[in-house]
């Protein structure tokens, strides 16, 4: 005898119409479209047709579950076949994203039933004269099967069988085989919710570098697609790691805060997702900004079993957030402290000073006749000065000093732990050396001098309002006194 081959689509053509035998071969045929042919929804249409005709009923049909709270449910009629025109139902408002209220006498308890994925059958005249009875006689159903839809352990939806002419006792066999098919529709949309995100990562990947990855609880296992893992693409398999070698590939100074994070929101954190920005070591070594994005995933008991999502490579938005948080701070002609940063600096130095006994001085300085600079020679001109004052002072500061340009050419300079002696002598070294030093633009050379006041504060209560005005005066004193020198407060009181 040879080898006999064939597709499903034929096959149990020739069974009874009504039997096992031919159900079971139905269900075939339509696994074969929704997995390999038309799909979702075509195949879902298809399928739903397949098993009207096979079992004889008046109508198939999918209720999708919309929203469930402790009060409401919402559903949609979202596919139906009907075996002649008069038991059509699909388009119908009062099936169309329907609300009913769950506290009639019974109505709940069918809900939760369906919820934990079990069948339902009844016999309309069978039944109790209640809610339920009105509702099915209604709608002239004499008997009625559901299957709930369970797709990733959650009550997806219904699958319903309506009989009009026979008030028909489904057997276990049938109803198993037919529990086959909600299996099917089920796995239907799991395809469908893949496929769909497979659109939306292929075109994430557009965008930007992207890799998909999932830590299983069971196995303490984590994989992850290579796209940010390499430096350069190339074609490979998902990579696996186990938990301790995932770390290893984390920056060491993201490890623990990411643990931390991810415990807290594993203990019931109001974020439905996880995010973590963290660095990452690619294949070459190179260190790479990615947002680590997520959610939980749990069985009917409430113990977490994966939590999965996206990698994304977010090194070029942290160049950028850099870029802005140092414009934020700096001035942009000089690039030094901008007057925002240096009234936080400042405070910081005064608390400090206040809190821990430690003294601490303030140096203001000014261009001379920087007005009449620009105003001679243009802004251009003016704006070079500036910059040259500017490395002038930075040639000589320490590491923990700051500089700030306040506006225009006034500059300001915090001085930790120095005393008046000290910052005196400060001063007069970025005194000597503006004035020693020339600056060329476009073929001329221009000299520059400064005029130079102090502050200082010893550990006592102060505000930065204050000791700003103490330097300003000291400032002010050395313009009027012939301008190019360093005065401190104490000069302009022994003066005064």
């Amino acid at each position: 005898m040879g080898i006999n081959t064939g597709t499903y689509h034929n096959i149990g053509n020739s069974y009874e119409k009504g039997s096992n035998a031919a159900l079971l071969s139905a269900i075939a045929r339509s696994a074969e479209e929704l997995t390999s042919g038309k799909g979702w929804p075509d195949g879902v249409h298809d399928l739903l047709e397949t098993l009207g005709r096979t079992t004889g009923v008046s109508r198939v049909w999918i209720f999708q579950t919309i929203k469930i709270t402790e009060t409401h449910i919402t559903q949609n009629y979202t596919f139906e076949w009907a075996a002649a025109p008069k038991h059509k139902q699909l388009g119908m408002p009062m099936f169309s994203m329907f609300t009913n209220a769950i506290d009639r006498p019974g109505y709940r308890d069918l809900i939760q039933s369906r919820m934990r994925g079990e069948w339902q059958k009844v016999v309309t005249d069978q039944l109790e004269q209640d809610w339920l009875r009105d509702n099915l006689e209604a709608q002239k159903i004499k008997s009625m099967l559901t299957i709930p839809i369970i797709v990733e352990d959650e009550w997806w939806g219904t699958l319903g069988f309506d009989d009009c002419d026979r008030a028909y006792d489904w057997s276990d066999v049938e109803i198993a085989l037919l529990k086959t098919a909600g299996d099917l529709i089920s796995n239907a949309v799991l395809r469908d919710r893949l496929s769909a995100k497979r659109k939306q990562f292929a075109i994430l990947k557009q965008l930007t570098a992207s890799s998909v990855w999932e830590f299983d609880f069971n196995t303490g296992q984590i994989w992850c697609s290579p796209e940010v893992l390499h430096s350069v693409p190339v074609p490979t398999d998902n990579i696996r790691f186990s938990l301790h070698n995932a770390l290893r590939l984390i920056h060491q100074g993201d490890r623990r805060k990411l643990i931390t994070a991810a415990k807290i929101y594993m203990k019931g954190s109001l974020e439905r997702v996880f995010r973590f920005d963290m660095r990452l070591f690619t294949d070459c070594g190179d260190l790479r900004w990615v947002e680590l994005i997520g959610n939980i995933r749990k069985n009917k008991n409430g113990r977490p079993t994966q939590l999965a999502g996206i990698l994304i490579d977010i090194s070029q938005r942290k160049r950028e957030e850099d870029r802005l948080r140092e414009e934020a701070v700096t001035d942009p002609l000089t690039g030094v402290t901008n007057r925002r940063m240096f009234e936080h600096k400042l405070q910081e130095h005064i608390d400090y000073s206040v809190n821990e006994g430690r003294i601490f001085s303030l140096l203001f300085f000014d261009i001379d006749r920087f007005k009449q600079l620009n105003d001679t020679y243009g802004h251009q001109v003016g704006d070079k000065g500036l910059c040259h004052v500017t490395k002038v002072c930075e040639k000589i500061l320490r590491p923990n000093d700051t500089l700030a340009r306040l506006g225009g050419d006034e500059f300001a300079l915090i001085l930790p732990e120095t005393d008046e002696n000290t910052v005196r002598k400060i001063g007069e070294r970025i005194r000597r050396k503006i004035e020693a030093t020339r600056f060329k633009t476009k073929g001329k050379e221009y000299s520059l001098t400064v005029s130079v006041g102090l502050a200082t504060s010893e550990g006592q209560l102060t505000t930065p309002a204050r000791i700003i005005e103490t330097a300003d005066v000291a400032l002010y004193q050395a313009k009027q006194t012939g301008r190019n020198k360093v005065v401190s407060l104490t000069e302009c009181c022994s003066k005064g």
